[in-house]
């Protein structure tokens, strides 16, 4: 079951966890020692070879082969391409199982309401809702 911690208790949670989903509020940032890893970008790049050449994949494996690139903590940053709702992911989901062994931190593209993260407005045909109980290792880390 997914949390939500202070911002002043994020450094000792980080100590004590190995792995895990760290969606951070605006204004809070993540440990120095993190790669950063323009998701955007790259899964952009990736998906227009792929389909230029002709291949067949999924954004999923694509991510997949980005994050296994680092061992380490991963900043995600410009990931407004994982909600894109033709790709119909569940992000946190997605980089839960991708990010085996690993703590991944993503500044929350949306809005933050105690437990409950929403991406985008509910009018638009790109809204999504999720409730951070909904998953295990997951920590919202609020202001």
């Amino acid at each position: 079951m997914g949390t939500t911690i202070k911002r002043r208790d994020f450094p000792a949670v980080i100590k004590q966890t190995r792995q895990g989903v760290f969606v951070l509020a605006p204004n809070v940032t993540a440990p120095v020692n993190a790669s950063v890893v323009n998701v955007g970008l790259l899964l952009s790049e990736r998906m227009l070879r792929v389909k230029t050449e002709g291949l067949s994949t999924s954004i999923t494996s694509e991510l997949d082969n980005i994050l296994d690139e680092d061992n380490g903590d991963i900043l995600l940053t410009n990931t407004d391409i994982l909600f894109a709702p033709e790709y119909g992911l569940d992000v946190i989901k997605l980089l839960l199982q991708l990010g085996r062994n690993q703590r991944l931190y993503l500044p929350w593209p949306g809005e933050i309401t105690g437990e409950r993260l929403t991406y985008s407005e509910p009018s638009r045909f790109d809204f999504k809702e999720y409730n951070v109980k909904d998953y295990v290792d997951t920590y919202v880390v609020l202001r």
